[in-house]
C-alpha cells in the first residue's frame, strides 16, 4: 500500500500557512487520492471539484500547491484539459513504475515463502515416514529397520533400570507389572527382604487391584503387631489399597510395598506424637489442659480495677451522706 508523503516542515511552510487549514485539508485529500490510484500527481477536474470548494481550490492554485493547465512551473508537467496537478508530487512520492515494481517484488517474496513452507512440510512428512518411497516401489525396509533397532526389555522402557514413570500405567507405552492375583505370606518379615521370589512373580496372572483379593495374612499381622503395636493396622492397610487403586501404580512385590507403607505410616504417627500440642507463640487458655502457666488477662485486671474503684466511690458517698445526716440532727 503506497503512502502520500509530506515532509516534517510541511505544517510551517509559507505556502501552507498562507493557504489556510481548509485549503490544506483539500490538498491532503487530493494527494491521498493521487497516490491511491497511481496518477503520479495528476487529478481529474471532477474529483477536485467534488472534494473542495471553488475558494479552496483557488487558494491552492494561488499559493502554487496545485497547478491548472497552462501553469508556469518548470518542474511540474502540464495536466490534461480540465484537470490539475499536485506541485512537486514526484519529488516526495514514488512513481507508478516504482510502486508496481515494489508490489511485484513483494509478491515474489511471498510466493517464495509459500514454496519454502510447502517444501518444508513435504520434507517433514518424508522424514516422519522414511519407508514411504520403498512401499510405493513395492519394497519395504521395515524388516531391516526392526532388525537394526535397539532391543529393550519391556520393563525398562529403554533405560538402564526401571523408570519411575513406569509405575503409572499409561505414562509410557509399556506398563509395569500388575498386582499379583493370590494371597501372600510374608517370609522373614522380621528383617531383610520380604515377599515372593522372582520365580513366583513370573507365574502370576496380570490382574488389576480391584479383583486382586489382596488381604492381610496372619504372618503379616503378627509382624505388624510385634513391630508397631500402637498402629491401627486395618486402617493403614485400607489406606494402602485405596492409594494404589486410585493411582493405578504397580509394584513388583506387593508384600514389600505393604511393609514399607506400614513403616512409613508408623513413622508419621510417631512424628505427629512428638510435636508440641501448643505453639510457643500461642497464649494458653484457662481450662485448656496446658501444662504451661497462663498469663493473667489484662482485660480482666482492668475490669477488676474498675469494679474496685466503683466500690470505693460508693463507700465515700455513703460516708458523706451519713456525715450530713449527723450534722442536721
Amino acid at each position: 500500500m503506497p503512502w502520500f508523503a509530506l515532509d516534517d516542515g510541511f505544517d510551517t511552510h509559507p505556502k501552507v500557512r498562507k493557504a489556510g487549514n481548509a485549503a490544506v485539508g483539500l490538498f491532503v485529500r487530493l494527494g491521498v487520492h493521487a497516490t491511491k490510484h497511481l496518477t503520479e500527481g495528476h487529478l481529474d477536474g471532477a474529483i477536485v471539484r467534488d472534494y473542495g470548494t471553488v475558494a479552496t481550490v483557488r487558494k491552492l492554485i494561488t499559493v502554487g500547491m496545485l497547478h491548472e493547465p497552462g501553469h508556469g512551473c518548470r518542474r511540474c508537467p502540464q495536466p490534461a484539459d480540465g484537470g490539475f496537478y499536485i506541485h512537486d508530487y514526484l519529488d516526495y512520492n514514488k512513481s507508478r513504475a516504482q510502486i508496481e515494481a515494489a508490489r511485484e517484488a513483494a509478491r515474489k517474496r511471498q510466493q517464495k515463502g509459500r514454496d519454502n513452507a510447502s517444501r518444508n512440510r513435504n520434507q517433514r512428512g518424508s522424514d516422519a515416514n522414511p519407508n514411504a518411497n520403498s512401499r510405493e516401489n513395492g519394497a519395504s525396509s521395515a524388516p531391516n529397520s526392526r532388525q537394526n533397532a535397539p532391543q529393550f526389555d519391556d520393563g525398562t522402557a529403554g533405560q538402564s533400570g526401571t523408570s519411575r514413570r513406569d509405575t503409572h500405567e499409561g505414562a509410557t507405552g509399556v506398563p509395569s507389572p500388575p498386582i499379583p492375583s493370590h494371597h501372600y505370606d510374608v517370609a522373614d518379615v522380621g528383617g531383610g527382604s520380604t515377599g515372593s521370589s522372582a520365580a513366583d512373580l513370573d507365574d502370576l496372572a496380570p490382574t488389576p487391584i480391584e479383583i486382586d483379593g489382596f488381604q492381610l495374612t496372619d504372618t503379616m499381622r503378627r509382624w505388624a503387631a510385634a513391630t508397631y503395636p500402637a498402629l491401627d493396622l486395618d486402617h493403614a492397610t485400607a489406606q494402602f489399597v485405596s492409594h494404589y487403586r486410585a493411582t493405578g501404580a504397580r509394584r513388583r512385590s506387593w508384600p514389600d510395598a505393604w511393609q514399607k507403607w506400614i513403616r512409613d505410616d508408623a513413622k508419621r504417627a510417631a512424628d505427629r506424637g512428638s510435636r508440641p500440642t501448643q505453639g510457643a507463640f500461642l497464649v494458653p487458655l484457662d481450662g485448656g489442659g496446658q501444662t504451661t502457666p497462663s498469663r493473667p488477662s489484662t482485660t480482666d485486671q482492668r475490669v477488676r480495677d474498675g469494679l474496685a474503684l466503683a466500690a470505693r466511690l460508693r463507700a465515700k458517698e455513703a460516708a458523706a451522706r451519713n456525715e450530713a445526716q449527723r450534722e442536721t440532727s
